[in-house]
């Protein structure tokens, strides 16, 4: 069955991730771009992982002990992500009883939600999934995503979001809000970017055509 595609705000959140390896190292780096807070539960880690926790400033914790049922406590999401196969497995079945939602490496059987394959540019994040049938085919299916998506659109998505309550306050039908994020759309990918006095020429002329 095809999974859903929740995109959620995980910014301060709390995660647990058990296990310093290649995987658990790999799930940090992309939550980094997130903001959640990690904490790392491993009596070892690859150098790649410690220095990514040295360079986290304090996003990403080490605890360098073996994995404990309590450090599930105040989790707001898991990745399982050790070498012993069983303790994922048990981690996985704590998680549920709690009803913390928890990724396990490698298994989707044991995963209330797993990792898409992701395409990120600035406030733009683009999520593909497989339901865990073909990771090969979702990775093929985002290098060609990425190279038809247009370079710049995260700055630009970020730059039209700024204008949104500009927009609300000033003009009051529904139908000419629609038609002007249509059009700050359409000109800003053909330019590259939209600029705030094209905003406020473009309120004026959208209102002036809708009085008439």
């Amino acid at each position: 069955m095809a999974y859903f595609p929740f995109f959620v705000d995980i910014e301060g959140k709390r995660c647990l991730i058990a296990g310093g390896g290649s995987v658990a190292c790999r799930k940090a780096l992309t939550l980094m771009d997130y903001g959640p807070d990690m904490i790392v539960v491993a009596p070892q880690v690859i150098p790649e992982l410690e220095r990514l926790i040295k360079e986290s400033k304090g996003r990403l914790t080490w605890w360098c002990r073996e994995f404990a049922e309590s450090d599930l406590e105040k989790m707001d999401f898991v990745i399982a992500a050790t070498s012993d196969e069983e303790l994922n497995r048990q981690i996985s079945i704590w998680c549920r009883e709690e009803k913390i939602p928890v990724n396990v490496a490698d298994n989707q059987e044991e995963c209330s939600f797993i990792f898409p394959a992701l395409i990120k540019d600035g406030e733009i994040t683009v999520g593909i999934t497989t339901g865990g049938s073909s990771p090969a085919l979702a990775r093929y299916l985002k290098e060609t995503l990425k190279e038809a998506i247009p370079g710049g659109l995260g700055g630009l998505a970020k730059q039209l979001g700024s204008y949104r309550d500009m927009v609300r306050e000033g003009v009051d039908s529904l139908p000419v809000r629609r038609s002007i994020f249509k059009t700050m759309t359409e000109e800003g990918i053909r330019q590259g970017d939209y600029t705030r006095e094209q905003a406020d020429e473009l309120i004026e002329r959208k209102l002036a055509e809708h009085e008439k």
